[in-house]
């Protein structure tokens, strides 16, 4: 299938305006249920997941810029912005990301504003870091809140790993509706790990959050780990395989990205029924 370039954040957009011809599927037929769903929450609820999946690729990607620079020397960051103000007290350690009034990251996104972490030492492998986002702008998007991230640098397949819990609210550009995603994220760095660019990085990403919008609106959504959603950040808009488990409303049932190939077509199968699904 021809690929068309699109950002992240439109993948998830396009992977729910599918409710639109969703909606009273069932005719007369008493037995399958009403997918009453909200086209317009459900499009910002899925373009909360791809802003906040994209700001969390760039907190980590700061940590890895100063704890880990031999892996990923050629990183997202340019040569002029953003700066990295490294406070050391003893075995704690203050890490200020500053994109200033304007950064342009070299994967496409424009920010502005603070990253602030904080970790101490790696015990037993492990390190704990802190994260708040500060006064930060992501593509016109203000983003508040953060989380807490459990870095392993090797995990039993010898790939850096992070678990991430997060509170983070979304206050969309253009628009007086805010989103917040609470949940617990993985993410498994499984390709391009110490090959000096970001252009062949590979990313395996299981979880569960929910996202609520002042709306009113909540989703769901369900990654295991046996069916991760897999990414790259230069190579594919979109994930390329994997499962996800969505609830919303009156809807559930799961989305499959396929078998690997970089395409815009997902199936999303609900009460046994499988409906093609053009991402684009």
């Amino acid at each position: 299938m021809k690929y068309t370039s699109q950002p992240l954040t439109f993948l998830f957009i396009s992977m729910f305006a599918f409710s639109a011809v969703l909606t009273s599927c069932s005719g007369n037929d008493d037995s399958t249920p009403d997918l009453d769903v909200s086209v317009s929450d459900s499009v910002l609820s899925a373009r909360a997941d791809g802003i906040v999946e994209a700001t969390q690729h760039i907190v980590e990607s700061g940590y890895n810029y100063i704890e880990e620079p031999d892996r990923q020397p050629n990183s997202i960051f340019g040569t002029s912005c953003p700066t990295f103000d490294v406070v050391v007290d003893g075995t704690a350690v203050t890490l200020v990301v500053d994109f200033g009034p304007s950064c342009q990251l070299l994967s496409g996104p424009e920010v502005s504003g603070q990253i602030v972490l904080e970790y101490g030492p790696r015990v037993g492998g492990l390190r704990t870091i802190d994260y708040v986002y500060q006064n930060f702008v992501f593509n016109g998007h203000q983003i508040s809140g953060g989380g807490l991230i459990i870095r392993e640098s090797e995990n039993i397949n010898g790939n850096p790993q992070s678990s991430l819990s997060e509170n983070i609210t979304v206050a969309f550009s253009g628009s007086d509706v805010t989103a917040t995603r609470v949940g617990t994220r993985y993410s498994e760095w499984v390709a391009g790990v110490g090959s000096g660019t970001w252009i062949d990085n590979v990313y395996n990403i299981w979880g569960d959050w929910e996202t609520s919008l002042s709306t009113g609106f909540q989703r769901v959504g369900v990654v295991d780990v046996s069916t991760p959603l897999v990414r790259g950040i230069a190579l594919c808009d979109y994930f390329v395989s994997g499962i996800m488990s969505v609830t919303q409303n009156n809807l559930s049932g799961t989305l499959d990205y396929g078998d690997g190939t970089c395409d815009s077509v997902a199936i999303l199968t609900v009460n046994g029924i499988e409906f093609t699904i053009n991402l684009d």
